[in-house]
């Protein structure tokens, strides 16, 4: 038998992955993501299925792990990026930072990579920093178009010339 918390984890798991599916969808430019997470994630999900089969489960017990497994495979669709209306910072917070509360983006790009490393800053406050692999003038562009007229875009590029 299906307890009453199983159900509740169920309708959870399927409301969260929802979300984050639509989340993404809406992220016109994605941040670079640390690759370990694709090789630890997997690996947290399967440990808690083969620990979930090794104890011998009923029913109730076998769809708890499965539910837990795709909650550590949920960090797979978690995403960070830029939208038409702000920044998502992380997906749960949908509304994320609007560019109108934006006063100044500060975008680097070191000597010989296509990583931009994006800063922001609103209401005097520094915002974390973000990774993209677009061009930088896609990036621009996109900003300039985007941004309230008195923000300020800083780019900074190293270059060998001094």
């Amino acid at each position: 038998m299906i307890s009453l918390f199983t159900i509740l984890l169920f309708l959870f798991v399927l409301a969260m992955c929802l979300f984050l599916w639509l989340v993404r969808r809406e992220i016109i430019y994605k941040t670079v993501r640390n690759r370990w997470v694709y090789l630890v994630v997997p690996f947290l999900a399967i440990l808690v299925l083969w620990f979930t089969l090794i104890s011998e489960p009923s029913v109730d017990d076998l769809a708890k792990g499965i539910l837990s497994a795709l909650v550590f495979i949920s960090f797979l669709l978690d995403s960070r990026g830029i939208t038409e209306e702000g920044l998502v910072l992380n997906s749960f917070d949908k509304r994320g930072v609007p560019f109108s509360e934006i006063n100044k983006i500060v975008l680097y790009q070191p000597k010989g990579s296509n990583e931009i490393k994006m800063n922001f800053f609103r209401n005097g406050w520094r915002g974390p920093l973000m990774k993209f692999s677009v061009s930088m003038e896609e990036l621009v562009s996109f900003l300039a178009q985007h941004l309230n007229e008195d923000a300020e875009i800083d780019i900074m590029i190293d270059s060998d010339e001094g």
